[in-house]
């Protein structure tokens, strides 16, 4: 998604607020990666564009609604997530030789915009919960016949067979001292 800074680039002082709501498909068809399930209308910008000597610096707050399973379950859960974010858009001609640039982090389209793209998917990425439940005593799966042990009692207990990955201990024969 792509923000005109027209008026700011080389303007140190300038600020520009940047509030609306826009549609997830503006960042493009799939910019959230393996690790977000599926992000709902509308991303909502709470942003302030500043521009600094040695480029933009866009802060502000990022609103998402992220459609995620359950860590237990895998019942799709909705999942509202708020980012702070403060992150330095570079003006490629105050770049030094030992500067290291994030891939993402430029003024594009000869200074006249940002793409926050890649900073709006890193922000989600990153304040994303890891674990998600869809309540707090969730039973989960159950792992011989698969049946979610909310909806249904499979009569599989939790520890009628034993765990595979410790068969191979049954067949040591230790001395008793």
């Amino acid at each position: 998604m792509r923000v005109p800074i027209t008026g700011l680039v080389g303007h140190p002082g300038e600020t520009r607020a940047l509030a609306r709501e826009v549609p997830a498909d503006e960042f493009g068809d799939d910019p959230w990666g393996p690790a977000v399930g599926r992000v709902l209308d509308p991303v909502v910008l709470d942003l302030h564009l500043d521009a600094v000597v040695e480029g933009i610096l866009v802060r502000g707050m990022l609103g998402f609604t992220v459609e995620q399973p359950c860590a237990r379950c895998l019942e799709l859960q909705q999942v509202d997530v708020d980012a702070d974010v403060a992150e330095l858009f570079m003006d490629p001609r105050r770049v030094e030789d030992e500067d290291e640039l994030d891939p993402g982090y430029e003024l594009v389209d000869d200074l006249t915009a940002v793409d926050l793209t890649v900073m709006v998917r890193d922000a989600l990425v990153v304040d994303l919960p890891l674990r998600i439940l869809c309540r707090e005593d969730c039973q989960g799966l159950c792992p011989t016949c698969g049946a979610d042990r909310n909806q249904t009692d499979c009569g599989h207990g939790p520890g009628d067979e034993p765990d595979p990955r410790w068969a191979a201990l049954a067949d040591l024969d230790l001395p008793l001292e």
